[in-house]
């Protein structure tokens, strides 16, 4: 059947230093139909000039630029966020590596993308689309903001096909931002009006995602609950620093917020240092400042000689995620609340112990 990609979160992919684990999913299910489908494949983008498809072949050139901008295939000797935590650790020193990217950075590094697709104004996709096309939506932009969505409302015959990984915002609106709950009631609404079906990632978030469209009246939808895909070097033999063998640390991965109970950590790593003191192990926190995460972040500054086992980090490319998961005595995942919970599985392929809070979705993944 013919396939019609929203790629928007990947078009703004070059905004972020390395991806989200929502980029990477979306990253992944793009490659997936851009080189693997047989039918019609095209991608769908908001412009100027309204609602445009684009080829399959400006889209390949996209998206491996896209993953050259977010260095996802440096290698750990030269990605600097690695470069600079493992001496650290080998020295019993605290470090931080939370590089940012200014205007003029940001504004290069789209024209980067652009340069590879070439600019185009496409074709209207009202009048490009073929009968019964299905419409994908894995990145969700489109989904947050209504009227990127009412080209549909011209073409009934098209099947939207939506990816919701959660509504966390709306189960649990403490622990984020009060714009994210409003872009997530948002979310269910524009499923309610045009899903044809969904894709969910794990059973916990479809019974969330299905409360939430009952109360909204919206009928029962066919839905898919698929695990997240894997990056494919996960599945390759674990890759531990030699350099760090004997030295002991934990990681815990994922934005720097109050759901993923970083706090939690703190405590139990002040206990460790009072009882084994300069034995104390290391933890690492790899991930973005999310909500909240100035409050989490001078918590751990100003924590005392603890901070010196304690390590924070943004940027890291997949293969040095993949290192640094590889040599962790443990993978830590204290959170209040989870969709899925990607690096539970990634540490699982490699063999490193999970440690990981008593929720529903950990259970299930």
């Amino acid at each position: 059947m013919p396939i019609a990609y929203d790629a928007t979160r990947l078009l703004l992919g070059p905004l972020s230093l390395t991806p989200r684990g929502i980029d990477r999913v979306d990253l992944a299910y793009a490659r997936h139909f851009f080189e693997h489908s047989t039918e019609d494949c095209c991608a769908i983008l908001p412009t100027a000039w309204g609602t445009r498809t684009f080829s399959r072949e400006r889209v390949l050139r996209g998206l491996t630029r896209l993953e050259e901008l977010w260095a996802e295939n440096r290698q750990p000797a030269i990605d600097g966020a690695w470069t600079s935590l493992a001496p650290t650790i080998q020295a019993g020193k605290s470090s931080w590596y939370l590089p940012s990217n200014g205007a003029l950075t940001l504004t290069a590094r789209m024209t980067a993308l652009l340069k590879a697709t070439g600019i185009g104004l496409g074709e209207d996709a009202v009048a490009r689309l073929g009968r019964d096309t299905v419409y994908v939506n894995v990145g969700q932009v489109g989904l947050t903001v209504p009227f990127l969505l009412r080209w549909l409302n011209r073409r009934p015959d098209i099947r939207p096909l939506f990816m919701l990984h959660d509504v966390i915002p709306l189960e649990t609106p403490e622990y984020v931002a009060p714009h994210a709950v409003k872009a997530h009631a948002t979310m269910v609404d524009q499923t309610a009006r045009y899903a044809a079906g969904l894709i969910v990632t794990t059973r916990t978030a479809q019974k969330a995602i299905e409360t939430e469209l009952e109360r909204r009246g919206a009928k029962a939808l066919p839905t898919l609950a698929l695990p997240l895909p894997v990056p494919s070097i996960f599945r390759g033999a674990p890759d531990p620093d030699p350099t760090l063998t004997g030295v002991p640390y934990f990681v815990i991965c994922g934005a720097v917020e109050l759901r993923k109970n970083h706090l939690l950590l703190l405590e139990v790593w002040k206990r460790l240092y009072r009882k084994h003191g300069p034995a104390t192990p290391h933890l690492v926190i790899a991930g973005a400042k999310g909500w909240q995460g100035d409050l989490i972040l001078d918590r751990l500054r100003r924590s005392g000689q603890v901070s010196d086992y304690i390590h924070v980090l943004h940027g890291l490319s997949t293969p040095a995620l993949k290192r640094l998961i590889s040599g962790a005595r443990a993978l830590l995942m204290p959170s209040f609340i989870e969709g899925f919970g990607l690096p539970v599985v990634e540490a699982a392929v490699l063999g490193t112990p999970v440690i990981a809070s008593d929720i529903p979705a950990h259970l299930e993944v």
